[in-house]
Parts: structure tokens; C-alpha cells; sequence
């Protein structure tokens, strides 16, 4: 339990929430619609399609190296202020984007977007769970993670479309105004920060405190495994024509919202223990579409994000309980950087496992028999850190 509990009341607090929630939809949107939208950019710049991936590497190395050092000095500062600081930052530096087309230029900006956006979020997130009584902090946390799947919903069809019809530059010029847009919110909406006045000695990262960090970049690993080939899966596997892909990841991003607001309200009368066992059991079952070859395509979207969602919000209520309010900034610094850092690797070990028979039935069972045992672990490795927060509070 933290010693610097302060929280607000029930409307603040959600008022809050839905701010920190436009936070996260303007940062997860400025993030997920670059490599979209490069496709679009790659002839200004006279670069290959593939260059992309040095563009989202660039953002994710920003980000990983900025999510470990704020862990030691965001505890310390006002985070208000910060926050506001790096909005308007992360809405300039995206703005700025279409005023060059070199991509050196382009690769420096990544990499600056992505150590604002490594420790934004962090920010925000601490100072709402600051203000949020622990009875509470699921419905919150489903509020904030339900932007990503707005995201799906909204954001990236409507980027998408700006770029269709009227150029990549108007997409960007959109997406640097939703940054911005939250500064007036967080002005309106977030409280003064007291937490820093409090902080005093630098923190020290332990074994335990890596334990906890870890937890939510261990939940998305498995479902980051598939992300790189979940479209070949859906047509090859699932038998999707190629025309109904929006739609189909649309009603997916549906029900990945559906699944974090429900998973919050049942974290007030459920234990975390038993909707991690319940989300991971339908999360597994949705590999089985692929792995059989069962063609139902829409069902497998259906479970597979919204058990993914649900299972990052059972993680994220039960790690966020172990730091206290001094420290809780930096420890979702570390969190974040750490799920940049682990997605990485999911990333490049996608292609490592599927070898050069690339989505032949044996490469993708292989896959599907790995990202199901890593999900398998979630459950006992979250256990295992409510074993160690019983502890804790009997010491």
C-alpha cells in the first residue's frame, strides 16, 4: 500500500481518466500510423518500402533508452508540468516532419518522438493512479488501455483515409493537432503533482522491482509474435478475402475495447488471479483457428484482442500495486521501456522461427506452439507477484 495515498473523488478521478485516455489515443496513434503512413511518405524520400522498419526501430530505440533512464529521475520532477512539455513537444517534432524530405532527418525525428513518447505515457499514468482509490484502479486502467483499441477503430482508418485522398501530409498535420489538443485537457483535468515535493532518495532497481516491471511486456510478447504475420494468417489460414481486412479488424478493435471496460468492472467483484486464468484459457483457444485451420476469421479477431486486452489490464492492476506514489512515475517508465524493448524482440523473432518455409503449416504451428506456451506462463507469473504483495503487506 502506498504511503501517499491521496485520492480524489469518483468524477475527478474519471474526468481524469478520460484525459489520460485522449493522452494515450494521441501517443499510440502518432506511434501505430507511422508505418501505415510511410508507404505514403516513402517516394518524397526516395527509400524503399522496407525502410520502415529502420523508421519504427529508431522510434522504439528512442523510447527504450528514455523508458530506463526516466525510471531513476521522473519520481522527482512535476509531472504536470512534464507532461505538457512533451505534448507539445511530441505535436511539434510530428508537424515538423513534413517540412523535410530527407530521411536522415526523418530517422533523427523518430528517435526523438520516441524517447518523448517512452516516458509520456509513464507520466500520465502516475499521476492518475496517484488519484485513484485501489477499488477503482481496474475501471481506470480499462478506460486508459481502451484507446488503443479506439485507435483501431478510428484512428488509423481516419489517418489512412487523409492519406488516400489528400496526402500523408494533412495526416501528420491531424495527428500533431490531437497532441496538442491535450494540453488544454491536461491543464482542465489533471491535478497538481505532489508527489515530487515528497520524493527524496534516488531510486535503486532491484531483482523484485525488474519482476514487476516485466509483467506487462511478458502479457504482449505472445500476441507480438503474431502481429508481424496476423494478415497472411487471416487470408492464408482463415480463408479472409483481402477486401474485408478493414472491416474484420475493425469489429476486432471492437471488441478489444469491449473486452478492457469489461475486464475492468469485473476486477471490483472478480480476483485478478481468476480473469487471468479466464482470458488467457480464451486467448489460447483463439490460436486453434490458425493452428487447425478453421476458417473463422472474424471469431479469431474477436478473441485474440480482446483476450489480449484483457489480460494487459489483469497485469497492469496487479504490478501497478507495487510501487508507491514516489516511485510509480518511474516504475511505468521502466514498464513501458521495457514492453518496447521485449516487443522488439518479438518482432525479430517472428521471422527467426518461421525460417525459410516462411507460412508453410509447420513454420506457423511452431510459431503457434510458442507464442501459446509463453501465454500459458502469464497466470503463474502473476500469482506469483500477488504472493509477493501478500507478503509485503504482512511485513
Amino acid at each position: 500500500m502506498s504511503i501517499f495515498q491521496h485520492p480524489a473523488p469518483y468524477r475527478h478521478v474519471k474526468r481524469l481518466a478520460w484525459a489520460v485516455s485522449f493522452i494515450q489515443f494521441a501517443n499510440a496513434l502518432e506511434y501505430m500510423a507511422f508505418n501505415p503512413v510511410f508507404a505514403f511518405m516513402a517516394a518524397d524520400f526516395t527509400v524503399p518500402l522496407s525502410w520502415s522498419g529502420y523508421v519504427s526501430g529508431l522510434y522504439t530505440m528512442g523510447a527504450v533508452i528514455s523508458g530506463f533512464s526516466a525510471f531513476y529521475w521522473l519520481g522527482r520532477i512535476n509531472k504536470k508540468r512534464f507532461l505538457i512539455i512533451n505534448m507539445v513537444l511530441l505535436g511539434l517534432l510530428t508537424g515538423s516532419t513534413t517540412l523535410t524530405t530527407s530521411f536522415t532527418t526523418l530517422l533523427i525525428l523518430r528517435f526523438c518522438a520516441g524517447a518523448i513518447g517512452g516516458t509520456t505515457m509513464a507520466a500520465a499514468i502516475g499521476l492518475l493512479i496517484n488519484q485513484t482509490p485501489v477499488n477503482l484502479r481496474g475501471k481506470m486502467f480499462a478506460t486508459v488501455i481502451a484507446a488503443f483499441s479506439v485507435v483501431s477503430i478510428a484512428g488509423m482508418p481516419g489517418i489512412l483515409f487523409l492519406c488516400t485522398h489528400y496526402g500523408w501530409h494533412p495526416a501528420l498535420y491531424a495527428i500533431a493537432v490531437l497532441c496538442l489538443l491535450s494540453v488544454p485537457l491536461i491543464l482542465l483535468a489533471v491535478p497538481a503533482d505532489r508527489s515530487s515535493e515528497q520524493a527524496a532518495e534516488r531510486p535503486r532497481l532491484k531483482v523484485e522491482t525488474l519482476l514487476f516491471a516485466s509483467a506487462n511486456a511478458l502479457v504482449q510478447f505472445s500476441p507480438m509474435l503474431l502481429i508481424p504475420v496476423l494478415v497472411p494468417l487471416l487470408i492464408q489460414r482463415l480463408g479472409l478475402s483481402s477486401e474485408l481486412l478493414p472491416v474484420v479488424f475493425v469489429v476486432g478493435g471492437v471488441a478489444g475495447y469491449l473486452a478492457t471496460k469489461m475486464t475492468g468492472r469485473l476486477l471490483g467483484i472478480c480476483s485478478a488471479q481468476r480473469l487471468a486464468i479466464a482470458s488467457t484459457l480464451l486467448y489460447m483457444f483463439s490460436l486453434a483457428f490458425p493452428a487447425t485451420g478453421y476458417a473463422g476469421p472474424v471469431l479469431f479477431m474477436v478473441l485474440f484482442l480482446g483476450a489480449s486486452y484483457s489480460r494487459l489490464v489483469v497485469s497492469s492492476v496487479v504490478t501497478m500495486a507495487f510501487p508507491d506514489d514516489r516511485q510509480r512515475a518511474g516504475f511505468v517508465s521502466l514498464q513501458t521501456s521495457l514492453m518496447h524493448l521485449l516487443t522488439t524482440v518479438a518482432f525479430f523473432l517472428c521471422p527467426l522461427l518461421l525460417g525459410e518455409n516462411d507460412m508453410a503449416p509447420g513454420s506457423i504451428n511452431r510459431l503457434l506452439l510458442i507464442a501459446g506456451a509463453m501465454a500459458a506462463v502469464i497466470p503463474l507469473y502473476l500469482a506469483v507477484l500477488q504472493k509477493k504483495l501478500r507478503q509485503r503487506e504482512r511485513d
